[in-house]
């Protein structure tokens, strides 16, 4: 390969996650045991919060998840996954305390928040990963 197509190569790919980063939405999704594994393979960076309705710590996170999905949107795909309808993906996580929060960086788990974290520690996460995604 001549280094000009070479160049080319590295150019689309670049764009090419460019563009995948750009398609995430500026609000938490919710996601499924049936649409977890095709979210995250199809997405760079994802946070997935497990949570339930009646879960009070869950409450007091959910507007600063919101908050950071909006200020984070095009880079990170937040999403939102109720345990007590979703237990096929909590069980195989080992996920026994909500709200917890697991950060996917190009389908692998890399992080893990268990409980109410203030939004700066959060933020502290996304960066790190942020910065070595190179986008």
């Amino acid at each position: 390969m001549e280094e000009n197509d070479e160049l080319k190569a590295i150019k689309a790919r670049k764009m090419e996650r460019l563009m995948e980063m750009s398609r995430s939405p500026s609000e938490p999704i919710k996601i499924s045991d049936e649409t977890f594994d095709e979210t995250i393979r199809r997405n760079r960076l994802v946070i997935v919060d497990f949570w339930a309705e009646w879960c009070g710590p869950c409450m007091v996170l959910s507007p600063v998840i919101d908050q950071l999905a909006k200020e984070y949107a095009g880079k990170v795909l937040f999403t939102k996954l109720n345990v007590d309808e979703n237990p096929a993906v909590t069980a195989r996580f080992g996920v026994m305390s909500i709200p917890t929060l697991l950060i996917f960086k190009d389908s692998n788990l890399v992080d893990k928040i268990v409980g109410v974290a203030p939004k700066s520690r959060i933020e502290s996460v996304l960066n790190s990963y942020l910065s070595s995604l190179n986008v």
